[in-house]
């Protein structure tokens, strides 16, 4: 009775100690609420914008000409707030969206005018709890003449604070913002848009194998509700590894993206591989097929960091392979310890004969 208290006992102080180590070593958590906008961002239109569009600015102009972009800006909270306004020129990111207000270093060569180098914005504003302000963006056409569109955009958010009542060692950093694109042209006329492909190779996206494939649109306008089929085949085979259909992308003008082809966890294998792909937008239609190689050690790379790909070591295998080799190497004993044991019978028993034809000898 008395072992079976000590026992419970210690059950009990070894779960205590668990359980306390627990708290004492986890990270700090802090929960917070689902944040809410603290802005309220509309544009202020000039008489120069095109249309019934109310949202953003479309605006054809001369060469060289000046605009004022009116922002009116309200802080909807209890608190005062700082607001930033960035310009920037648009481009065409991995999902196949037209962004008009984030920075890429991966500007496509056929740009000639980066509209956001054209739009000056003002300092950082100060708004009082529930104030409204109206702020004002310079834009400024460029000296040369351009056809069709340069595309770009606004972005206003709020400067990033702290959290004061973050836990310690936490740091929660609420921004809110606002897109609103900007259209310039010199002289609205319709533009055929085209599309190319660039290149094909073996990428990841999120730390996962695909196969990209770079479109590009050297035309300067929008490709609208885009449509891409891919399928990847081994060269010289039938039998598609690879497909994806995705509908309903834009392409900002003169811009490019890799289009993601998922290998759905699969690694990469070396050897040479054919991509078919066809592109649709309105009435137009481009098809290309493009062979590609994977090299090996590129291939070798890239699946070490996929994430999907459990590159760790199969201890299973490994003692699989162990007691294999364990029972090759006894087998191989026994065989020899075997054959060491006939040869010593054997030369026993030769013995034993000679030394009775040697006694029937004598007699």
């Amino acid at each position: 009775m008395i072992t079976q208290r000590i026992t419970k006992k210690g059950y009990i102080m070894i779960a205590t100690v668990l359980v306390s180590m627990l708290f004492i070593f986890s990270p700090a958590i802090a929960f917070a609420e689902e944040p809410t906008s603290n802005l309220a961002v509309e544009p202020i239109l000039p008489e120069s914008q095109i249309g019934d569009i109310t949202n953003y600015f479309n605006l054809n102009l001369d060469v060289g000409a000046e605009e004022t972009l009116g922002l009116r800006i309200r802080n909807t909270s209890q608190e005062e707030i700082e607001v930033a306004i960035s310009s920037h020129t648009a481009y065409t990111n991995v999902n196949g969206v037209a962004e008009h207000a984030r920075e890429t270093d991966d500007v496509n060569s056929t740009l000639q005018q980066h509209l956001g180098e054209h739009l000056i914005v003002p300092d950082i504003i100060t708004l009082a709890p529930g104030e409204t302000k109206e702020e004002y963006v310079t834009l400024i056409m460029p000296d040369e003449s351009f056809t069709g569109l340069l595309a770009g955009g606004l972005r206003i958010r709020e400067v990033e604070k702290e959290d004061e009542n973050a836990a310690e060692g936490v740091a929660i950093k609420n921004t809110f913002s606002y897109v609103i694109a900007v259209v310039v042209s010199n002289e609205r006329t319709s533009t055929t848009p085209e599309l190319e492909l660039l290149n094909v190779f073996p990428d990841q996206l999120n730390y996962r194998n695909v196969i990209s494939a770079t479109i590009q649109n050297y035309t300067p306008t929008y490709v609208n509700q885009l449509e891409v089929e891919a399928e990847v085949r081994l060269e010289g085979e039938e039998d598609i590894l690879y497909q994806v259909h995705r509908e309903n992308m834009q392409m900002a003008p003169n811009s490019h993206f890799n289009f993601p082809i998922s290998l759905n966890g699969d690694r990469f294998r070396g050897g040479d591989y054919v991509l078919t792909m066809t592109a649709r937008s309105g009435d137009h239609e481009w098809s290309w097929e493009e062979p590609f190689t994977i090299e090996s050690e590129a291939a070798r790379n890239l699946n070490r960091e996929d994430v999907t790909i459990d590159t760790s070591i199969n201890w299973w295998l490994v003692a699989i392979i162990v007691v294999v080799i364990l029972l090759i190497i006894i087998i191989i004993y026994l065989i020899s310890k075997q054959k060491k044991i006939v040869k010593l019978i054997e030369k026993e028993s030769s013995s034993q004969d000679a030394n009775s034809q040697e006694s029937k000898t004598l007699e």
